[in-house]
This record gives structure tokens, C-alpha cells and sequence, in this order.
């Protein structure tokens, strides 16, 4: 969703202000609207919470009904929910990404419950009577966030989630910004204009948004600027945040730090000087540990399901030709290893002689193939394998890879030789930190359609902010997109 500018935006220069009386009556009026956006964001958000300790109220009674909270106790923790949602800036939370949103929430709750059963175990010395809260964390936790994600997709939808937002900078740093913001309306900052010194812009528009005067110019429309000029002079970005800036009640700054970690950025006061803390995840072996140790964790309770699964596949594709169904490649692991991939056999057993032939003969084939290395219309694929990619079994066995450690539940898709020379040196080395992934970011961001391209956007950036909460949101949209089929051919 993009908002529309407003058609009496009192954008004017910044040293011909507007009478002092009327630009407070503007500011009042402006600041009441943005009271007004955020009140019903967050109630609408309050709302979903309501519902969702409702029915996990509901299912606690159900199932635990001599051990269940008292009602009083249960209001008291949806209160002090509800707090802490606001004191962690969730509500109504714009500018927090999915992975912040997954983050907070969990700790919060966590937080929360963990302390009423400590609380309560204080009070009747019985660790069995507080129990129930493990249960209530694992059927609440994904409540809140299912409805927090209606909840914005409906107000999205009706057009009231989030706040407009001016960009200062129309230039290649703008541009990304105002596309990032298009490609995710849940953060809630919806661009409305651009302001930009460049005299060929003006009149023109950045990504659908009109350039509106120069950066000497402002409006009270908007709440949030954000200032897109990482190569201007120091003295003028501080010449713009003391003036123009100024009037806004938040303003984003840009900084020249693209391609570093970005999710887990912090800021630091150092006696007066602003610095930016980069946590470098990959370089903490606990973490690493905890991954892996995830990983085995989910491998092995969920074995009794993929198991017979596998052996049923494997039996279907047997009775097709009579070859063996599983199909064992070289890929490219951690440290830059290889090591083969377990994959259902989704191919005649004379793919590449058929590949091959195809290739010679339709020169449109080929250059589709030198592109992707897939093809839409594959003639190797038989037809149970286009059944398994269709639905992403034919990588069911690569849990196996998982248990021997040449592979992770989620990171970059691992790739052979000829595919990962050519990709730039930086993004083979930072593909060369972790190991390879059933799924991955590239996968869930349109997979196959992605490209070359969109591996070389999306691997770098999950090196570079990987955590558990990323692998989690990762995880969500997997499912997701398994579902639509999206992008698998």
C-alpha cells in the first residue's frame, strides 16, 4: 500500500516559514492525526491479544481445568502483557521488522510466564502446579503472533496501518529505501515524497513517489523523515537535521554502511560521539552450537514422521523405472568441502544425455539454462518428480545430510562447483561461513524465480544477520511457500 500525498501539503522553504501561530495550529492538528493512526493501531493490535488469550484460555480450561490460572491471575497477565508490548515499542510497533516482531514477542512472553510460575512456585512450593505455563508459552506464543499478523494484514488492506513518511535524497540511496519500503508495507512507513536538490528530478518521481521540491523544503503531513544522503557533507546533513528536519516528530539517518549487518545493529553513546555496534553472530561459537544443536533436535523428534515418508517415496519412484530413487550430487559445504546432497531422483536415468540433446537443438532452452541452470519445462523430469519438486519432497533426504553435519535446516542453498564460481568473490566466501540449508532465504524470496541475481542480494544478507530469530521467520516462510509452490519448477 502506498499512501498519496496530500493535496495541501504546507511544504514551503525552510527560512520563509509560515506565521508562528498558524504553523502551531498545523503541528496541533498533524500531531492529533498521528495520535489518532497510532491509538487505532495499537487497540486494533490490543484486540488480537484479547482474542488470543482468550482462546488460549479457552484450550487451558480444557485441558487443564484443576490446574488453570484463576481468572483474576489470568487478567493480571494479559495486563501485564499488554504492558510490556508497550514498553517494548510493540505496540503499534512500525519500523519492526517480522524477525524483531518474532524476537519480542517471544522474550516478552516468555518473560512473562516464567516469572508468574516462579512466582507461583514461591507461593504453594510445587513445581507440578506450575507446569501448565510451559503449555500455556507453547500455545500462546504462536497465537499472538498469528493474530498481530491479521490484525496488520487487515488494517493494511483497509488502508489505516502505519504512518506516511518523506525521503530526503532521491539518488540510488533513495531509491533503495523507497523500494524496501514498498516491498514491506508491515513496517507501517509508507513513502508520500521525496525531496531532492537535483534540478532534472524535479517534477519527476522516485519508485511511484513524487519528488516534491527541494531538501530546504518539509511538510507536516508526515511524522517520520527519513534523511537518504549518505555522501552529502557532515555540515549539511547537520544543517538539515537542525532545520528542515526538525519539524518531524522522527527522523531515520541513512549512515554509508551498506552491505554490513543491518538486523542486529545497535547504537552506542561514546562520549558524545554516535557509534554503531555490528554484532558479528558468526563469530560467537555458542551461537553457532545452538544452531546446530536445533538443528539435531528437530531432525531427530520429527524422525517417526520423514522416515516412513521417505521410505514411501522411494517406493513409488523404484516401481517407476526400476533405478534407484535416490540422487547423490557433489555440492559446494562449509569451508568450501564438498560433500554429496541425498535427493529423491526426480530425472530420467539418462537426464544429462537428454539435457544435452535438448540443449543443442533449442537455443532459447539453453539461454534459459545459462540463466537459472533450471528449466521451466524440464524433459528429464518424469512424473512423479514433478510431483516432488512441485512440493519440495524430492529434498526430503537431505535431513540425512543434516544428521551428518554437511548441512543445516536453514542457510544457503548449497550449490555445485560450476554454479558457485560464478557468483562474486564476496558472496563465495560468505556462502563458504556456514553450512548450506534444506532452505534458505533465496528460496522463500521467489526462489527459482529469484535468479542469480537474488541469491547474490539474499545469501550475503543472511550471513551477515543470521541468528535463530532469522532462521525462525525463515522456517515460517518456508511453509509458505512450499504451499502457493512458489517458484518451483
Amino acid at each position: 500500500m502506498v499512501l498519496k500525498p496530500p493535496s495541501h501539503s504546507p511544504a514551503g522553504e525552510w527560512l520563509a516559514e509560515p506565521a508562528l501561530h498558524q504553523r502551531n495550529l498545523t503541528r496541533t492538528r498533524r500531531a492529533n492525526a498521528f495520535l489518532r493512526r497510532r491509538g487505532l493501531n495499537a487497540a486494533a493490535l490490543l484486540a488480537g491479544n484479547a482474542a488470543a488469550w482468550t482462546a488460549t484460555w479457552a484450550f487451558m480450561h480444557a485441558v487443564t481445568p484443576d490446574q488453570n490460572p484463576p481468572q483474576a491471575r489470568w487478567a493480571t497477565l494479559f495486563i501485564l502483557h499488554c504492558v510490556l508490548m508497550y514498553g517494548g515499542k510493540l505496540l503499534p510497533g512500525w519500523g519492526l521488522g517480522i524477525v524483531g516482531e518474532l524476537r519480542y514477542t517471544v522474550q516478552l512472553t516468555a518473560l512473562l510466564l516464567f516469572g508468574s510460575a516462579l512466582s507461583g512456585f514461591l507461593v504453594h512450593q510445587s513445581v507440578a502446579r506450575e507446569l501448565p505455563h510451559l503449555l500455556l508459552l507453547a500455545v500462546l506464543t504462536p497465537l499472538l503472533l498469528l493474530t498481530r499478523s491479521l490484525i496488520k494484514t487487515l488494517l493494511l488492506r483497509a488502508g489505516v496501518w502505519g504512518v506516511p513518511v518523506v525521503v530526503y535524497g532521491g539518488a540510488a540511496t533513495g531509491g533503495r529505501v523507497i523500494r524496501a519500503l514498498h516491498d514491506e508495507p508491515g513496517l507501517g512507513y509508507h513513502p508520500v515524497a521525496v525531496y531532492d536538490d537535483a534540478p532534472h528530478r524535479q517534477g519527476t518521481d522516485v519508485d511511484g513517489v513524487p519528488v516534491a521540491g527541494p531538501t530546504s523544503s518539509w511538510t507536516y503531513e508526515t511524522p517520520v523523515a527519513i534523511l537518504a544522503m549518505p555522501g552529502a557533507p557532515r555540515a549539511r546533513q547537520v544543517e538539515l537535521l537542525d532545520g528542515p528536519l526538525s519539524v518531524y516528530r522522527s527522523v531515520i539517518v541513512i549512515p554509508d554502511l551498506f552491505d554490513v549487518q543491518s538486523l542486529w545493529a545497535r547504537t552506542n553513546d561514546l562520549g558524545g560521539i554516535l557509534g554503531v555496534r555490528l554484532n558479528q553472530k558468526l563469530a560467537d561459537p555458542v551461537a553457532r552450537r545452538t544452531k546446530r544443536l536445533l538443528d539435531l533436535l528437530a531432525v531427530t523428534v520429527t524422525a517417526p514422521f520423514w522416515g516412513p515418508l521417505c521410505l514411501l517415496i522411494g517406493l513409488l519412484i523404484w516401481l517407476e523405472d526400476r533405478r534407484n530413487p535416490l540422487f547423490l550430487q557433489p555440492r559446494i559445504g562449509l569451508g568450501g568441502a564438498t560433500f554429496s546432497t541425498w535427493k529423491f531422483r526426480t530425472m530420467v536415468p539418462n537426464a544429462e544425455a537428454v539435457l544435452q540433446e535438448r540443449l543443442a537443438n533449442d537455443p532459447a532452452l539453453r539461454a534459459e539454462w545459462e540463466e537459472h541452470f533450471k528449466l521451466r519445462r524440464d524433459p528429464r523430469i518424469t512424473r512423479i518428480g514433478r510431483i516432488l519438486r512441485k512440493t519440495s519432497l524430492d529434498e526430503l533426504p537431505q535431513l540425512v545430510n543434516v544428521l551428518r553435519g554437511e548441512m543445516a535446516l536453514i542457510g544457503p542453498r548449497p550449490l555445485p562447483a560450476y554454479h558457485h564460481d560464478l557468483l562474486p568473490a564476496f558472496v563465495q566466501h560468505l556462502r563458504r561461513e556456514m553450512r548450506p540449508g534444506m532452505t534458505g532465504l533465496w528460496q522463500v524470496s521467489g526462489r527459482s524465480d529469484a535468479g542469480n541475481d537474488g541469491m547474490i542480494q539474499h545469501d550475503p544478507y543472511y550471513v551477515r544477520n543470521w541468528s535463530v530469530w532469522l532462521d525462525a521467520v525463515i522456517l515460517m516462510r518456508t511453509f509458505r511457500a512450499v504451499i502457493r509452490s512458489a517458484g518451483a519448477y
